[in-house]
């Protein structure tokens, strides 16, 4: 039937008579849609477990979870001006002299630390070491 503004309307026409749109209704015309779905809110649901993991994991050492670098960044300035400074080393003893050492021996025979004999060996022992 020919319209009398002279419209015909197309023979491939994509709606129905019944009112469906394409032959196959619905979401099934796009393939995988379903899939996809499925895929995000997987994907979704791990990373929100990842990330309360994360976030419980923080709390319980004592980092705060919402900003744990800022956390971290403080408590190691802390710890770097609450720890003590080493001592300086002390500058190393130069050793005795020949002088110095046949004193030391010297005294110690005089003390009576040492006899006569052990004086006479150990005198021989540092001039034998030049």
């Amino acid at each position: 039937m020919i319209d009398p503004g002279g419209f015909e309307p197309p023979s491939n026409d994509v709606f129905l008579d019944d009112g469906s749109f394409g032959t196959s209704g619905g979401f099934s015309m796009v393939p995988g849609f379903g899939a996809f779905i499925v895929i995000f809110v997987v994907v979704a649901i791990v990373g929100v477990a990842m990330a309360l993991r994360r976030a419980k994991r923080l709390h319980d050492a004592g980092i705060d979870p919402l900003d744990p670098e800022t956390d971290l960044q403080v408590r190691w300035a802390r710890s770097r001006a609450a720890a003590p400074h080493a001592a300086p080393t002390p500058a190393p003893t130069p050793a005795p002299t020949l002088a110095e050492r046949l004193a030391e021996v010297d005294r110690l025979h005089a003390d009576g630390a040492i006899t006569a004999a052990e004086r006479d060996e150990a005198r021989a022992r540092i001039l034998g070491s030049l």
